[in-house]
This record gives C-alpha cells, sequence and structure tokens, in this order.
C-alpha cells in the first residue's frame, strides 16, 4: 500500500511541484491550499506525513503543526520556508515537533525525499513501538491479573490446606518440603514456616540426618501408588502415627512429588487390639466351656472312686497311702475349681454402675493382702490422693482387678521388696479434656520383657510355674467395659507399673454386658 502525503501551500506552482515529485516516488498525495482546508482534509483522511508551508494567509504552518500533533501525536510533520531563519528553525524543529525544517525553492530535490522517507520511516517505527509498547502492556496487565488469580488460588488452596486437621506435607523429588498445612506446623512445633520450607521431611518430621529407615517415598514415586507405614509417634513416642505418601502426576520426564499424610491411629489400633482381643476371648470361652464340661465328666468318677477307697471300713491303708489318697483328693478339688473358672469363663457377668470411692477400694485390697505381704517380705508405700471424685463401675469388679494387679506384684518379687501404690487424678486419655481417676501399683521386681509386652494381657499367657494366665486379661476386659483404661510401662530402674484409669462419675461411658472369660479373685 502506497504511503499517502498531506502537501500544504498557498502557492499552486508549489503544490504542483511537490505533487508531481511525490507522485513519481508512488507516494498517494493529498493537496490543500489553506491551514483550516488542510485540518479538515486531515481528519478525514488519515495520512503518513505532512508537509506544509510555514507563512500562509490565516491558519500558518506552525499552527498547523500543533493541530496536526494534538490529533495524531505520532504524525511527522515536514515545514517549508522561503524566509528561512536560524530561529524559525529551532522553535519548529525543537519547540513544536516538526520533523525538518527545508527551505525554498528547494534546489536538491533528493534532500526533500531522503527527508520524506526517514519521516515516514520514523513514524512507522514510532506506531510499531507503540503498538509493541500497547502489546506489552496488555500482556503485563493479563500477566499481573494472572498472577493475582493465581495468588488468590494458592490463598484459597492454602485455606483448604490449612482446614484439614490432618499433617499434610508437599515435598519435591529430594524430599524437601515446598508447601504444608497449619496442622503440620503446629505438628513440627515450629512457629514460623520459613523455618520449615526448603528443609528435608527427615529433619523436620523425623528429627534425622538421613532418611528414615522404613520410609517408602521412593516406592511411592516410582510405583505412582501411595505408600504406607507406621512409626511410634514424633512428639509422643507411647502414640502409633500412620504415616500415607501420596505420589503426584507429573509430566514423562520430570522430577516427581509426594504429599505426606500424617495421622494418629492410636485410638484405631486400641480398638482393632480389643476386637481381636474379645474374638479371642470369644473363641476361647467357648472351647473352653466344651473341654470343661468333658473333664468334668471323668473328674467326677475320680472324685467317687477316690471316696470308695478312702471308706475305712471297707479298705485297710497304711500311712504313707492315706496321705497319697490326700493328696489325690487335693488336687481334685483343684481341678474342679479351674474347671468352675473356665465353666464361668461364657457367663455374662452381672454388672452394676455405681459412684466408687477408688481409694476404699484400694484400702481394702491392701487389707486383705498385709498377711502375704509380711510373709513375702515386701514393703508396701500407700499415696492415696485425698478428695477425689468418685468413679463410675462395677465394685466387685474393680475390687477383683485390684486384687489380681496387687497379687501380680507381690509374685513378681520372689526376694521382696517394695510395692508404691498411688492414686491420683488427671486428665483422661480416653475421654479428651474431661477427668479421670489413676490407680498406679508399681513393683521393683524384673519388669516384663520386651518379648514379653504384647502377650500380657492375652488369656492364658503366664510366665509362672503356678497360675493360669488370665488374671490381667480378666482385669483388662473389666476396665475397658467399665470405660476405662488398663496398662503398664516398665519402670527406667526396675520393676513395673500397672496403671488402671477410671471415668469419674462425670463421665458418661457404657459399661458393656458382654461375656468375661473369668470370674476370678
Amino acid at each position: 500500500m502506497n504511503e499517502k502525503i498531506l502537501i500544504i501551500d498557498d502557492d499552486p506552482e508549489i503544490l504542483n511541484m511537490l505533487d508531481t515529485i511525490l507522485s513519481k516516488e508512488d507516494y498517494e498525495v493529498f493537496r490543500a491550499e489553506r491551514g483550516k482546508e488542510a485540518i479538515a482534509l486531515f481528519k478525514s483522511n488519515p495520512v503518513d506525513l505532512v508537509i506544509t508551508d510555514m507563512s500562509m494567509p490565516g491558519m500558518g504552518g506552525l499552527e498547523v503543526l500543533n493541530k496536526v500533533k494534538q490529533l495524531d501525536e505520532n504524525m511527522e510533520v515536514i515545514i517549508l520556508t522561503g524566509n528561512a531563519t536560524f530561529e524559525n528553525a529551532v522553535q519548529a524543529l525543537k519547540e513544536d515537533g516538526a520533523f525538518n525544517y527545508l527551505t525554498k525553492p528547494l534546489e536538491n530535490i533528493e534532500d526533500l525525499l531522503i527527508s520524506v522517507k526517514r519521516a515516514i520511516e520514523k513514524r512507522k517505527l514510532r506506531s510499531e513501538n507503540k503498538t509493541l509498547i500497547d502489546e506489552l502492556k496488555t500482556e503485563v496487565e493479563e500477566r499481573i491479573k494472572v498472577e493475582r488469580q493465581l495468588l488468590q488460588s494458592k490463598t484459597n488452596l492454602q485455606s483448604v490446606f490449612d482446614g484439614i486437621s490432618e499433617p499434610l506435607i508437599m515435598v519435591d523429588s529430594k524430599m524437601t518440603i515446598k508447601v504444608l498445612n497449619k496442622a503440620a506446623k503446629d505438628y513440627t512445633r515450629y512457629s514460623r514456616y520459613q523455618d520449615i520450607l526448603g528443609q528435608p521431611c527427615y529433619r523436620i518430621l523425623a528429627g534425622k540426618s538421613d532418611i528414615c529407615k522404613d520410609c517408602k517415598f521412593h516406592l511411592a514415586i516410582s510405583s505412582r501408588n501411595p505408600a504406607t507405614f507406621e512409626r511410634k509417634g514424633f512428639n509422643d513416642p507411647a502414640r502409633i502415627e500412620e504415616v500415607v505418601i501420596y505420589p503426584m502426576q507429573s509430566k514423562v520426564g520430570s522430577e516427581g512429588h509426594a504429599i505426606i499424610r500424617i495421622s494418629d491411629i492410636t485410638e484405631q489400633k486400641k480398638i482393632e487390639e480389643q476386637l481381636i482381643r474379645a474374638d479371642r476371648l470369644s473363641s476361647l470361652g467357648q472351647l473352653s466351656g466344651g473341654i470343661a464340661h468333658e473333664i468334668r465328666n471323668p473328674l467326677a468318677s475320680i472324685n467317687l472312686f477316690t471316696d470308695i477307697l478312702c471308706d475305712e471300713d471297707k479298705y485297710d491303708r497304711t500311712e504313707q497311702e492315706d496321705e497319697l489318697f490326700d493328696e489325690i483328693k487335693d488336687n481334685i478339688n483343684r481341678i474342679e475349681k479351674i474347671i468352675k473358672r473356665v465353666l464361668d469363663f461364657a457367663k455374662p457377668p452381672v454388672t452394676a454402675s455405681d459412684a466408687i470411692d477408688l481409694n476404699d477400694l484400694t484400702q481394702e485390697s491392701v487389707k486383705f493382702w498385709s498377711s502375704k505381704l509380711r510373709k513375702s517380705d515386701i514393703n508396701l508405700n500407700l499415696s492415696l490422693k485425698e478428695g477425689l471424685p468418685p468413679v463410675q463401675g462395677d465394685v466387685i469388679g474393680l475390687q477383683q482387678v485390684i486384687n489380681n494387679v496387687v497379687l501380680n506384684a507381690i509374685e513378681a518379687m520372689d526376694e521382696g521388696g517394695d510395692i508404691n501404690i498411688r492414686t491420683s487424678l488427671g486428665m483422661s486419655s480416653i475421654g479428651g479434656s474431661k477427668d479421670a481417676v489413676f490407680l498406679r501399683v508399681s513393683d521393683s521386681g524384673p519388669g516384663i520383657q520386651k518379648a514379653h509386652q504384647e502377650d500380657i494381657f492375652n488369656p492364658f499367657f503366664t510366665t509362672k510355674s503356678t497360675g493360669n494366665g488370665l488374671g490381667l486379661s480378666i482385669s483388662h476386659q473389666i476396665i475397658e467395659r467399665q470405660g476405662g483404661a488398663f496398662s503398664f510401662e516398665n519402670n527406667p530402674d526396675a520393676g513395673t507399673t500397672f496403671i488402671i484409669e477410671l471415668p469419674t462419675v462425670g463421665i458418661k461411658k457404657k459399661i458393656t454386658d458382654e461375656p468375661l472369660l473369668e470370674r476370678c479373685g
């Protein structure tokens, strides 16, 4: 497309000359002899360059220049004059913004054409620059808008992230923490996010200098499937945590990221163990009941025949034989007691929910075992907290539990020792912020071996040469059915502490009527 040029001069000969010169160079020419006419033509016909005479009747060249610049600030204007002065040239070029200032008559047409070409190129360049600047401005504004949207989306996602109660941490392929939610920050016990971000997850979440031994991060990334493992609680080793690593979808060849979720599954594990134990106890109860009945019948015959043999009127016996028969009778009675206990396994206990003073029950148990304590050379230290609120439960069942625990402590010390019994009030581990009453019975015996700790509450498990291994199992069931908790811990120096936790009367816990395996004292 040919460039358009508007020429303005009150001399028709000059107009004709300029028209001829420019037309030969393939420019499209518009003509005007007056300034006002030129401005009207400029408004209706967009052009690429304006060439105007300086001195014209009415509107002069500088006024035309100013009007054109007002209408199009990028338009270039060349001034022609027959009365050239240095001052006029300076004003036209510097003050009014003319592209060039040429004198008439034009002695060198080439100078005009060069000036025209450069002026048009400058306008094009300025127009292109303006277009680029406008496009860049639009792009920058769009990017700012997108960044604001991304920032808002990130803020919204972070809000959702923070609304999740479990710790969530996003890590990159080098296991560096990139994002985490508020629960994760609180979990780490750091006060500021910047102290966590950029750090290896194993340092922040496990306090280690290298990747954790059981970590399945790389397995999750390579398989692109979630990987799970369990570990001791980071902040409380007595708790159990489940760590799940979810690999994030990424482009082929890019490094993988993952989300780490940490859940406290302690209570879930307890429930699972209770269900397993209850199922085991139920099965053992049925099996034991059947076996007990099968044993009782031949035992009754043995007892009958023994009574017949013991009849002095029918049979003569030596003193030694009398002693043997007495021993047989004693063992028959012992077997009968065991059978009775076994048959009691499947019987649903009669439970009652009473307000009980745990201190009173503890003192009764101590009184009951006082003689055995003296004979066993055991020193008893009793520390009962005054003003304890009553607990909720079954008096008979709780008395049975306390007796079992004290007896267990006595039997743990063959050569004497110390037993410390203490009651206290504290925050419930099973009732949230509610209060609970605690009974702790500690002995100075050898403690429970690590290999036996998982089985200590299992029925029929015992390390003693005598006993049936039912006392602690039944005690555990009694306490759980009364809404409490029964646990143990090895003391740092020596011995074991059994801990009974019971809800106060204000905490309503369901007391179940599921059958126990034993009603023992």
